[in-house]
């Protein structure tokens, strides 16, 4: 990986092809402004990936078994929840910011039955 503009656009080499790298752009809304994504954006890209290579994995162990499948998918799932854990670290820090710059106030946030915020499709 090569850094372009540290902290918001890096270089991935690509294989086969022309060569030419993809490129991981992060929105900058400070100096040099530019569209791209955030940090969030991409660990929920990598929560699903991880997703993918633990399905592949018990695929693979299906068509062909290997004792050591079991250590890789534990290691897979752990380090899935550990990409939620700083997904969520992430998100605590935006309330937190919109708490201090713009004034939100959750104790005026609905909550569900259980007396938390509502999240998608948790049971409330």
């Amino acid at each position: 990986m090569k850094v372009i503009e540290p902290g918001h656009i890096y270089e991935l080499r690509t294989l086969d092809g022309d060569g030419t790298p993809q490129v991981l752009r992060f929105v900058n809304r400070e100096t040099n402004p530019h569209e791209g994504t955030q940090t969030q954006e991409v660990l929920r890209a990598e929560i699903d990936a991880l997703d993918v290579l633990i399905d592949r994995t018990n695929h693979c162990d299906a068509c062909l078994p290997w004792g050591g499948n079991e250590r890789i998918i534990k290691a897979m799932s752990e380090a899935q929840r550990q990409l939620r854990l700083a997904l969520l670290f992430h998100e605590q820090r935006a309330l937190e910011r919109k708490m201090q710059k713009d004034g939100w106030k959750p104790e005026h946030e609905p909550v569900g039955l259980d007396g938390h915020f509502p999240i998608g499709s948790y049971p409330r």
